[in-house]
């Protein structure tokens, strides 16, 4: 039997995937997945060689679920905007252009510019719950602070911050890799998306009519330069580049705060060591990405018929790349499988690689290294309530707790 027949992503190897990653490594590196449709790549030089090569490998796919949705669903889709534009599953000069902005809006001068809200926001967060001895650290900190940053960056008012994270969560769900307990919750997730989407166009509206210094203004200049109406295919564009910047711009971040606290908790002297030397942030940040890596499956196509990991394909074959195997491959990383916050930053693929390398990659460590430094002066007494179940988010694109629950 295959390891592709075993594989079960969103229900037994959900809470612990690692083993059985660890296991294709040595057994099948490369295998086809039934239930996500494509074959699934764990080792780190298969896994490069795919992300290096968009012109073999395209991106076209890569938010597509799992299986298609139901006439309900797309009846609530269908009243919202189109998908016209998403630069995530684009290739090419068109991916670049459309790409441009966001990587103008998030980059290093730009976090540079927003590290002191960064550490003000953090620390008024950490203030609310400090006297209280224990804190749900997801719902109090981890979904919070990604959400006002990337707000902050994009372009949406502190009144709106609650209401975009919110229904950016829950949109998100409507991409690859969600399990859905119900097709009410599916119902709702679309209409999450398409809340999520009329708040973006009334924003494109204001900005249209008086530009700011944000990324919302940024891409109406880029993409409908001039002062005319937008068009009803302008919009929709428009709509769908700023939610493809500002959804996986807090979702990833969230789940690599989640599972570090989680991490760095479970092992007290990593936590310990952390306290001890706050210069040790960064690399606990890069740690964390490679230890527990949120992203578990990003799909790609192929374009022509080629060959991967000891194996040839025709054009059209759907490949799933298992970013956080890649990350624990022992071919790549001495001591993979070991959690060690004192480990040289090394390259990994937790932020992909090539040209859809996350352009908010940098806004994400940054969020990170100045929590962890927070947190270990204001908190050091820090630990895990005992006995609690850890139940993760079901999606293989942005896999962190659901609830982390601290006393100190």
């Amino acid at each position: 039997m295959s390891l592709g027949d075993l594989y079960d992503p969103l229900r037994a190897h959900h809470f612990d995937p690692y083993p059985f990653y660890a296991r294709a490594r040595r057994e099948e590196p490369l295998f086809f997945s039934p239930v996500i449709g494509a074959w699934v790549v764990t080792k780190m030089a298969d896994v490069r060689t795919v992300l290096r090569d968009g012109r073999t490998f395209s991106s076209a796919n890569t938010l597509r679920p799992y299986t298609p949705f139901p006439p309900a669903v797309l009846e609530e889709l269908a009243k919202g905007f189109p998908q016209r534009e998403a630069f995530i599953t684009m290739d090419g000069e068109a991916h670049r252009r459309l790409r441009a902005p966001a990587a103008a809006a998030l980059s290093p001068e730009r976090v540079t510019a927003i590290e002191p809200y960064i550490t003000e926001r953090a620390s008024r967060l950490i203030d609310g719950f400090a006297k209280d001895g224990h804190v749900d650290f997801m719902a109090e900190y981890a979904n919070r602070l990604p959400v006002d940053v990337t707000a902050r960056l994009v372009g949406f008012a502190e009144e709106d911050s609650e209401a975009f994270g919110d229904d950016s969560r829950a949109a998100a769900a409507m991409g690859m890799g969600h399990q859905f307990r119900s097709d009410e919750e599916r119902i709702e997730c679309a209409r999450a998306w398409v809340r999520f989407q009329r708040l973006i166009m009334r924003y494109v509206t204001d900005r249209r009519a008086a530009p700011r210094d944000d990324l919302i203004s940024d891409y109406i200049a880029a993409y409908a330069p001039g002062d005319a109406s937008l068009t009803a295919e302008q919009e929709a564009g428009l709509v769908g580049l700023i939610l493809g910047v500002a959804l996986p711009g807090h979702i990833t971040t969230s789940a690599l705060l989640g599972n570090g606290l989680l991490r760095l908790l479970s092992q007290p002297d990593q936590w310990r060591l952390l306290r001890e030397r706050p210069d040790l942030a960064p690399n606990a940040a890069e740690e964390i990405a490679r230890y527990d890596t949120p992203t578990h499956i990003f799909l790609r196509v192929t374009t022509t018929d080629t060959s991967l990991g000891g194996r040839d394909f025709p054009a059209g074959t759907e490949i799933a790349l298992c970013l956080a195997s890649a990350n624990r491959d022992e071919q790549a990383f001495e001591r993979a499988e070991e959690f060690d916050i004192t480990r040289p930053p090394q390259a990994n693929v937790v932020f992909g690689q090539g040209a859809h390398y996350c352009p908010g990659a940098g806004l994400a460590r940054r969020q990170i290294e100045i929590s962890l430094r927070l947190l270990a002066e204001r908190l050091p007494d820090l630990r895990l309530v005992p006995d609690q179940r850890i139940d993760y988010r079901g999606t293989l694109d942005h896999r962190g707790p659901l609830a982390l629950q601290l006393q100190w």
